[in-house]
C-alpha cells in the first residue's frame, strides 16, 4: 500500500471513530441523570368557580371576574349616566360571561390555574335580566373569592349579602389609593370582618324573625337558602326605594354603609367618610327596615296583653308593606308616564302615614292592657261554659230580660243620625257557635236611603243576665257611581268574625249589673274586632225621640284600639235599651226614632 492510500484509510478511520464517540456521547446525554426536554412543562389545571345569582333567583345579564388591582379601575370606568355594560366589557377582565336564559340562576366561569391563591371579584351587570321572585330588573351584584389549588372547583354566589360584603370590601381594597391593593391574606381579613357585620346587622327582620342560622355563609349556601335570605333583603331594598325615591345601587351602598359596624341604626362610620347624601340615605333605608321593631316596645311585652300588643304591632309593619307593593303593582299597570309616576308618589307618600297609624293603634292597645292589669282575654264562653247560658228564645217568657239590651224576639229599633239609618230587630233564628246557643240580630244600615251595610250579630245571654257578643256577618255595599243601574254592591265582609274561629273570643256586650270604671272587652279577633267599653255611670240621664231616662241611664265609653282617635258615649234606658249615641270628638248623635217591643 502506498503512503498515499495509507493515510487516506488512516483518515477514515479517525472519522468513523469520531462518528461512533459522537454517538456514544449522545447516549450517555440521553440517559444521564438530568435530561433535557425539548417541550415546556404542562400549565396548571384550570379552577372553576360557580353559584348562584339571587336577589330572589336571577335569569340573564353578565358576569364579569376582576382581578383584585383591575376591579377598583373598571368601576370608576363606569359613567353613572353612561352605559355600565360596555364600559365593564371594555374594562380588563378575566373572564366574561354573558348569561343564557337556559342558565337559569346558575353561573360558572373557568380561570386560569396559575390564578390559584389570587383574588377574584366577581362583578354582575344586571342589563338584559330578571328577577324571578319580584319580577322586574334585579340591582347590579357582587361577590369575591379567593381561589384555590390549581385543579379545584368552589362556589361563590352573587347575592345581596355578598354584594353587601363586597362593597365594604372595595372600600378597604385599595387604603392608600394608589392603585395597589392589599394582599389577599388582608383581604380574606376584611371579608371576614365585613360578612361578620353584615350577618349581625341584618340577622332579624322587621318583625323579629331570624333571617338565617348563626352557620349561614351566603358565598356558599345552597340555592335554596340563598334565594331565601337574598330576597328578604330584596324586599327591603325596594320598599326602600319606593318610599325614599333612591335607586338600588344608592340603597345598598347605604345598608352596607349602615352595616359596617355591625349595628343597623341608620347611621354610616365616620371612617367611612360618607357623604350627606349617605348618611340620609342610610337613614332613610333604616326607617324602613326598623318599621314596627321599636325597641322600647319590647318594655311592655311583660304580660299577656302587652305581649299581643307587641305582636300585632310588628303585624301592621308588615300589612304596610303588603299594601305598599300591592299598591305599587297597581301604580306600574298605568301606561301613562306622568300617571303612573304619580300613582308611585303617592303610594310612597301614604307610607308614614300608615306607619304612624300602627303607631297610634299600638299606643291605644297599651293603654288597654293598662287597664286589664295586662291580663289574657279568657272568657267564660264556649262548651265548657254551655250550661251556664240560656236558650235565648225563652227571653222575656220563663227568663228575664237584660235591662239594657232585651233580647226579646221581635224587638225592633230604628235609628238616625245626619243621613244615617239603622233597622236592628232581633229574629227567631238562633245558631250554636262553640257550644253556646246565640240568637240572630240583623242589623242594617242605610245612608241616603240606600243600603250600605247588613249584619248579622249573634248574641247570647248567661243564667246572670249578661249579654254575650257571639260574633257577626257583616256585609259591606257600595254604589259606583256610572253603574246602571247604581245598585248597591258587596264589596267586603270586613268586621266579620265568629268566635272560636281563627283565635276570635267572644266577650260581654253588655253586663246584668254594670260596674262604674269597669273595663269590658265586648269582643277580640285581633285586626278585625276589639271593641271595648267603659262603664262612666248608671245614673246618666239623656233622652230621644224614640225613648228617655232621668237619672237611670247607663253611660258607657266605647272605643276600639283600631280607631284610636273614635270614642263614642252610649246612653241605655232600663227596659229600652240603647238610646244615644254621641261622638265625644264632633259631638253627632245618632238617635232612636222608634222602639217596638213584643
Amino acid at each position: 500500500m502506498n503512503t498515499a492510500n495509507r493515510m487516506n484509510s488512516r483518515q477514515t478511520m479517525q472519522n468513523t471513530l469520531c462518528l461512533i464517540m459522537a454517538c456514544l456521547g449522545l447516549m450517555a446525554c440521553s440517559s444521564g441523570s438530568n435530561p433535557v426536554s425539548s417541550s415546556p412543562p404542562p400549565a396548571p389545571a384550570d379552577i372553576t368557580v360557580s353559584g348562584v345569582v339571587s336577589d330572589g333567583p336571577v335569569t340573564g345579564g353578565s358576569i364579569f371576574a376582576f382581578a383584585a388591582d383591575q376591579v377598583i379601575p373598571a368601576l370608576e370606568s363606569v359613567d353613572p349616566d353612561g352605559d355600565r355594560l360596555v364600559a365593564l366589557t371594555a374594562a380588563a377582565s378575566i373572564v366574561t360571561l354573558t348569561r343564557e336564559e337556559s342558565d337559569e340562576d346558575q353561573y360558572s366561569v373557568v380561570l386560569p390555574g396559575s390564578m390559584a391563591g389570587d383574588t377574584i371579584f366577581l362583578v354582575f351587570d344586571n342589563a338584559e335580566s330578571a328577577d324571578q321572585l319580584f319580577r322586574d330588573t334585579p340591582p347590579n351584584l357582587a361577590s369575591i373569592a379567593i381561589l384555590g389549588d390549581a385543579g379545584s372547583a368552589q362556589r361563590s354566589n352573587l347575592s345581596m349579602q355578598t354584594t353587601l360584603v363586597t362593597n365594604l370590601v372595595l372600600r378597604e381594597l385599595d387604603p392608600d389609593g394608589d392603585g395597589t391593593p392589599v394582599d389577599s391574606t388582608a383581604i380574606q381579613s376584611t371579608i371576614d370582618s365585613a360578612l361578620a357585620n353584615v350577618l349581625m346587622s341584618f340577622a332579624d327582620d322587621e318583625v323579629g324573625r331570624e333571617r338565617y342560622s348563626s352557620d349561614f355563609d351566603p358565598f356558599t349556601a345552597d340555592d335554596d337558602s340563598v334565594h331565601q335570605v337574598s330576597g328578604a333583603l330584596g324586599f327591603l331594598m325596594r320598599a326602600a326605594a319606593i318610599t325614599t325615591g333612591l335607586s338600588f345601587g344608592e340603597i345598598l351602598d347605604a345598608m352596607a354603609g349602615d352595616a359596617a359596624d355591625g349595628i343597623l341604626d341608620g347611621s354610616i362610620p365616620l371612617s367611612l367618610e360618607p357623604t350627606t347624601e349617605q348618611e340620609a340615605a342610610a337613614m332613610a333605608v333604616n326607617n324602613v327596615a326598623t318599621a314596627g321593631s321599636d325597641d322600647d316596645i319590647a318594655v311592655f311585652a311583660v304580660g299577656p296583653c302587652s305581649s299581643s300588643a307587641v305582636a300585632m304591632r310588628q303585624a301592621c309593619a308588615v300589612d304596610l308593606f303588603d299594601d305598599l307593593f300591592e299598591l305599587t303593582a297597581i301604580c306600574k299597570d298605568i301606561f301613562d308616564d306622568g300617571e303612573r309616576a304619580d300613582c308611585l308618589a303617592e303610594a310612597a307618600a301614604a307610607v308614614p302615614e300608615q306607619d304612624e297609624e300602627c303607631d297610634d293603634i299600638f299606643d291605644a292597645r297599651l293603654a288597654l292592657c293598662a287597664d286589664v292589669n295586662d291580663s289574657a282575654h279568657e272568657p267564660m264562653f264556649g262548651g265548657t261554659f254551655a250550661a251556664n247560658f240560656i236558650n235565648p228564645l225563652q227571653i222575656g217568657t220563663t227568663v228575664p230580660v237584660n235591662p239594657w239590651f232585651p233580647l226579646v224576639t221581635g224587638n225592633r229599633w230604628v235609628y238616625e243620625g245626619g243621613d244615617e239609618t239603622i233597622e236592628v230587630e232581633v229574629t227567631d233564628e238562633t245558631k250554636l257557635i262553640d257550644g253556646v246557643t246565640c240568637v240572630v240580630v240583623i242589623d242594617i244600615a242605610s245612608e241616603d236611603e240606600v243600603v250600605v251595610e247588613i249584619t248579622r250579630d249573634w248574641y247570647a245571654q248567661d243564667i246572670n243576665g249578661n249579654v254575650w257578643y257571639c260574633g257577626e256577618i257583616a256585609r259591606n255595599f257600595e254604589v259606583f257611581e256610572g253603574d246602571a243601574p247604581e245598585d248597591p254592591e258587596l264589596v267586603d265582609i270586613d268586621g266579620s268574625w265568629k268566635a272560636d274561629r281563627e283565635g276570635a273570643e267572644a266577650g260581654i256586650l253588655l253586663p246584668f249589673d254594670p260596674v262604674v270604671d269597669d273595663v269590658i272587652r265586648q269582643e277580640v279577633m285581633f285586626g278585625e274586632a276589639e271593641d271595648v267599653i267603659e262603664i262612666l255611670s248608671i245614673s246618666a240621664t239623656e233622652s230621644s225621640p224614640g225613648g228617655s231616662c232621668n237619672g237611670n241611664c247607663l253611660m258607657t265609653a266605647d272605643t276600639t284600639p283600631l280607631e284610636p282617635d273614635v270614642e263614642e258615649n252610649k246612653y241605655y234606658a232600663p227596659g229600652i235599651g240603647l238610646i244615644v249615641e254621641v261622638d265625644v270628638e264632633t259631638g253627632d248623635r245618632v238617635e232612636l226614632t222608634e222602639f217596638t217591643s213584643q
